[in-house]
This record gives structure tokens, sequence and C-alpha cells, in this order.
């Protein structure tokens, strides 16, 4: 594990599966060479764009495995251990925790609604048991609960967690974790989970992006995060117009849930862009039809 000052566009992962859902190593491979490649500047291996919690910790092992070995150091790799419990996330971090990454993500546990004091034995415990850099994955729309500012304030000046991925949407509470950090000058990076805040990350205080759509376009989200933290205004333009386009990819399904309509359609293009060699999904998320898979095409034409 190496110490290395994070900031820029982090990659949440797709993971790519065989037919039987098994991850495709091979595939996982090809797609962490290819997000390099185009210059992002980490990776976020077993998120929620990885389909971890639909998939066994086995398969999520072996995705991590192959993340941080094919990944060779080239940029950080943040790993998400999240589990129903805070026992389960510890002991799967234990399986895990000499691959050498930088770091390990935790949600809130995500059957029981918990209050902020057991929130905060909950990472503390995480902390104490495994000893590797701890962000915070903050994504209440799918584990009922957030960890608000204060609580993750006060835990990073503990120094019990390093960072935090906001993924709430919620600009506010992200504006008082800000003031709470420079009030207490805590130390925390900080990152969204977003796609419209690639270009204007800085402007609201944060260290940088972890955008789904950068699977799709890597190159777009590094370039346009560099051009909005130089000011290049014309980049950024052309930037946002292309992630628009790149959206489009999303919205080909005609039944299924958002994350399904979304995972599909990126595995959809990258399979044929020739980077995976599958676009399946896990149940229970809807498979892409032939006939969306067809739309496909004339929006990678479109992003060129």
């Amino acid at each position: 594990m190496t110490n290395r000052n994070i900031r820029g566009v982090i990659v949440p992962m797709l993971t790519p599966l065989n037919p039987d859902e098994t991850v495709d190593v091979g595939s996982l491979r090809r797609l962490v060479n290819h997000l390099i490649d185009s210059g992002v500047h980490g990776l976020w291996a077993s998120g929620t764009t990885g389909e971890f919690a639909n998939l066994p910790d086995s398969e999520r092992i072996r995705a991590m495995e192959a993340t941080v070995d094919e990944a060779a150091g080239r940029v950080p790799v943040i790993c998400n251990i999240s589990s129903v419990s805070t026992k389960m996330s510890v002991a799967l971090a234990s399986e895990v925790r000499e691959l050498g990454m930088d770091g390990i993500a935790l949600t809130p546990p995500y059957y029981y609604p918990d209050s902020q004091d057991e929130l905060a034995d909950h990472y503390r415990y995480a902390q104490d048991q495994i000893g590797l850099p701890l962000w915070v994955y903050n994504i209440p729309q799918t584990v009922k609960t957030a960890v608000e500012p204060g609580t993750i304030a006060m835990l990073a000046a503990e120094g019990a967690v390093v960072g935090v991925k906001d993924s709430s949407g919620a600009g506010e509470l992200l504006a008082q974790l800000n003031v709470l950090c420079d009030q207490g000058e805590i130390s925390l990076l900080r990152f969204l989970g977003t796609v419209f805040r690639v270009t204007s990350a800085g402007s609201v205080g944060v260290h940088g992006v972890i955008p789904g759509i950068a699977n799709l376009v890597p190159g777009v989200c590094a370039r346009g995060w560099e051009a909005g933290e130089s000011g290049d205004a014309e980049t950024v333009r052309e930037c946002n117009a292309k992630l628009i386009t790149a959206q489009k990819v999303g919205a080909v399904a005609r039944g299924g849930g958002a994350n399904a309509a979304s995972f599909g359609g990126m595995k959809a293009a990258l399979k044929h862009m020739g980077i995976i060699d599958h676009d399946t999904t896990s149940r229970p998320f809807r498979q892409l039809t032939d006939e969306e898979k067809a739309r496909i095409p004339p929006i990678l034409e479109e992003l060129g």
C-alpha cells in the first residue's frame, strides 16, 4: 500500500461478468488498462457500479485482486468492503487487506437503519480491526442511512477515516462538512459520486469525483476535471457536452430499474468497443434486449 495524494477522477469500476455471473477476470484486466491508459487518476473496485451487493464475497475478492494486481501501483486503488453488518465487512476486509490497495471504503450497514452513534462505532471498530486508510461511502439512497457531516468530521479528526465518497446528492450537507473541516483544520479527502461535478469539483471544495460514466468515457472525465482545475473554459464546455451524450447509454433500456439500465448500457457499449467480452449484469437486474443494444453504436459514433 502506498501513501499518496489522491485527487481527480476515480472510476467506480464496472465488474465484467461471464454469463454465469462469475467475474470475467480477463475483461476486467483489459478494462483496468483502458481506464488507466485514458488518463484517470484512480480506481474504485467492487462499488455500487461494480454490482457488489449482488455478488458473493468470493467474486468480489476476485475482482479486487485482479484490479489491484493489474493496476500495479500506476494509480491509487480503493476497494469497497461494505456488507450488511460491521463484522461481515471486517471479515471481507481481512481477506483482502494484504493486496496492497490504497484504501478501503465502507458504507453504513444496509438492512437495519442505524443511529449516528452506532455508525461512529461501525467506522471506529472497522479501522481498529483492519488498520487500512478508511473511507466513508455515503450513499443513503441505497443503504437507508446517511452519515451526517458532524459524524464524518468527528471520525476524521480522530483519524478513524481519511476520506469520503459522497453520493448523497445533498449539496448543503457537503457544504456543512467543508465548513467543519475548515473550522477544525481537519484533513479529509472529499470526493463526489456525480457526473455533473466532473468539471467543477474544485469550486465546491472537493478533491475529485467518482462518476460511473467514467467507465465509458474515462478520457473525457479526466480531461474535463483537469480543465476545470486549470480554468480552461472551452475544454470544460466540450467535455460537458460529451458527458451529456455519454449519459444516453443509460436511457436505451425500455424496462428494468435505473441501475440495470446504466450498468447494462455501459457494459453493452464496452463490449461493442471490444474492451469486455460479455455485457452480463447480475440478477435480478434486467438484461438489455438486442433491440435496445442496437441503439448504442450511434451514441458511440456521436461520442467519436
